[in-house]
């Protein structure tokens, strides 16, 4: 009996698809749309299925990288089947914080530069003496940090393929999310990781780490983002 793949061609293969080579699990195509009560709860959930590296993610159809946890286009959590939850308005526990104005203050950070090197002694990137402190506004409640990418539809609110290009940085590295009591940061499964407040170790990919006014994250080769509530003197 044929199968349907998870970008919907009829596979004579149970495995895998004769069209597009598409992982192919038991369960049934997965629809384009979320949920609707995951989707009022402010936040898409869909079906979850064994997504092995090499194959095609079931809600974009792009390839999943090896040891990817999220998919680059998308955002899909390959363990779990939950997409990032949409810009909804939420109603929040801390006034407050929701309703003031944010901005992150992106700058290149020696001190994290020679870390990096040390870790990385092999890698040829070179810091940008000449990169001044740029500040953008957080004008949504979900804030993607990575570098554009035309061709893959990814387009970061913070993009760090700005010049200076920050090569570390992964296309959908992190997301800044307004929650219920303030932001929290999700690294995306990024490759060299997220670091919070000046940690050594990163953060667990798909893991919501609090973040407070005037905390700060490290990513990539050298970038230091800085979380700060307008009129707050910056650090």
């Amino acid at each position: 009996m044929p199968a349907t793949c998870p970008n919907g061609h009829q596979s004579e293969r149970t495995d895998y698809c004769d069209i597009c080579a598409a992982f192919i699990t038991t369960l049934p195509p997965l629809p384009p749309t979320a949920d609707p009560a995951a989707t009022a709860a402010g936040t898409a959930v869909m079906p979850v299925v064994a997504v092995p590296p090499g194959a095609t993610c079931p809600n974009c159809g792009s390839p999943r990288a090896t040891d990817k946890v999220f998919c680059e286009v998308c955002g899909l959590n390959f363990s779990t089947g939950q997409l990032p939850s949409p810009a909804a308005e939420l109603a929040a526990a801390d006034p407050e914080a929701v309703t003031a104005e944010w901005v992150a203050a992106v700058s290149a950070d020696p001190g994290y530069f020679e870390s990096y090197q040390a870790e990385n002694p092999d890698d040829t990137v070179t810091f940008p003496t000449d990169a001044e402190v740029r500040e953008v506004p957080l004008t949504s409640k979900e804030i993607l940090i990575g570098r554009r990418s035309d061709s893959k539809g990814i387009v970061p609110l913070i993009d760090l393929s700005e010049p200076p290009s920050d090569p570390g940085v992964s296309r959908r590295h992190a997301i800044l999310r307004l929650n219920l009591d303030g932001w929290v940061v999700v690294d995306q499964g990024s490759t060299n990781g997220t670091l919070v407040r000046g940690a050594v170790t990163p953060i667990s990919p798909g893991d919501a780490v609090r973040l407070h006014d005037g905390d700060h994250l490290h990513v990539g080769a050298w970038t230091r983002i800085t979380l700060r509530r307008v009129g707050t003197p910056a650090p």
